[in-house]
């Protein structure tokens, strides 16, 4: 059996500022692109980039440069073939960010047979003794004074990686060194009475980013004077300020290829529906009926076959939603909805249930294999194979509903379906008849 095709989504807060970029985000995407395909022996595998700050992708866009999201960087490898994803992640701690990344991935999550996502570079107590090692090694002590590194922060895991941190550079003996967090309105008063605490001789302070980036982010919130710098030069501290993100130190981008290397697999939330052509026996096709009132349902397709399944969807009580650029106006009468585009991958959420009814077998047969992936029944018009639930021949009375269905997919048994389905409506209608006799109506 052929291997999944792998592909690798370099993922990061993002920077604006090209400096940033040049000096902190590109050297870092790039070492986990060679680890990852020095990896890969069997073939080269497909690799895209993402940011997860919106403001940064906007700002960017309104240069002119397209930064793709998440979900665009997932959707992307799955339309190149790759079934097999690792996203590596540059981000410092499980916050905000890393939580909408994660969200964004787990929702993808069906749609591949593996998807592997690495954990944030401060997990684990290893992890910070690994950093507090690296920033003993980088950062020389400031004579007399003391060294602030200010992050992000972030709720509960966020708060306990910083602190986790803090302890660790006092456990390497680093008493100069402090730790503070953006998210925490209190906690540049908080590390200021703690170098007063400390008892410097003098009042100088060397102030630094703990992010992957000096971005635009630290120049205003750090080490302008309405950021932390401001802050401490107004409690009388000489405030000395070190520009430079961690993604510029050889050691964090190690870090953050072995967290890649170590990325463990995502749990499925959906369940997997198999298609009949998954099985070498000829499947039993159990007879089920659901109740699709008010139920949503997606039909691709507006051609003969899209039109009979709208119409009977609709006399169900189903809401129909049609995906069609060449749909006729007149549709809007049989539809809840109509989409004048093509079918767009990521059309199929939010849907109960899907109909596959286009004139292109390539459109067709994604739209089925996704669909299965998510857990989303569909029918696939020109590919019976791929279908994971089928559209019987209707035998309806006033009271009575029945469907006829052929057991192989065979395309030859339409007659026979077709005759056993007229003769099934025979008996209906005259089953009623006989009960409507019975009752003396």
């Amino acid at each position: 059996m052929r291997h999944a095709k792998r592909g690798l989504l370099v993922a990061s807060y993002g920077a604006s500022r090209p400096e940033a970029r040049t000096r902190c985000v590109k050297p870092l995407a790039e070492e986990l692109e060679q680890a990852f395909c020095s990896d890969c022996t069997e073939d080269e595998p497909v690799v895209r980039e993402a940011y997860t700050s919106a403001k940064v992708r906007a700002k960017l866009a309104g240069c002119g440069e397209r930064i793709l999201a998440i979900d665009e960087a997932l959707e992307e490898l799955w339309s190149a073939g790759v079934r097999d994803v690792c996203v590596a992640v540059s981000h410092l701690v499980d916050g905000a960010a890393y939580g909408a990344l994660r969200q964004a991935v787990e929702t993808h999550a069906s749609l591949f047979d593996a998807t592997r996502l690495a954990r944030p570079l401060l997990s684990s107590a290893e992890d910070c003794k690994r950093v507090a090692e690296i920033l003993d090694g980088e950062v020389p002590r400031h004579a007399d004074g003391a060294i602030v590194l200010v992050g992000h922060g972030g709720p509960h895991a966020a708060q306990l990686a910083y602190l986790a941190l803090g302890y660790a550079l006092r456990e390497r003996g680093r008493s100069d060194m402090y730790v503070g967090m953006l998210d925490d309105k209190g906690s540049c008063d908080a590390v200021a009475r703690a170098i007063e605490c400390a008892g410097s001789r003098e009042r100088r302070v060397l102030l630094a980013p703990l992010l992957i980036s000096s971005s635009a982010h630290a120049q205003r919130d750090i080490f302008s004077t309405s950021g932390w710098r401001g802050i401490l030069e107004r409690a009388g501290y000489a405030v000395e300020v070190l520009d430079r993100g961690l993604g510029e130190l050889a050691e964090i981008r190690r870090l953050a290829v072995d967290h890649m290397r170590r990325a463990p697999e995502v749990e499925v939330g959906a369940q997997r529906l198999s298609s009949p052509g998954d099985s070498a026996a000829v499947p039993s096709r159990f007879p089920l009926f659901i109740d699709l009132q008010g139920r949503r349902c997606l039909v691709v397709g507006a051609g003969t076959v899209g039109m009979r399944r709208v119409r009977t969807l609709r006399r169900f009580g189903a809401t129909v939603v049609v995906v069609d650029p060449n749909a006729a106006m007149s549709m809007s009468a049989d539809a809840d909805e109509v989409r004048h585009r093509p079918y767009a991958p990521g059309d199929e959420q939010g849907f109960g249930l899907v109909i596959a009814a286009t004139d292109d077998r390539a459109v067709n047969h994604m739209i089925g294999e996704r669909c299965r992936r998510l857990g989303i029944p569909v029918s696939v018009a020109d590919a019976p194979d791929e279908c994971t639930f089928f559209f019987p021949a209707l035998c309806e009375g006033d009271n009575l509903v029945a469907g006829v269905v052929s057991r192989s997919a065979d395309h030859s048994d339409h007659a026979l379906v077709a005759r056993a389905a007229a003769d099934m409506r025979v008996a209906l209608a005259r089953a009623e008849a006989n009960a409507a006799c019975r009752e003396g109506r």
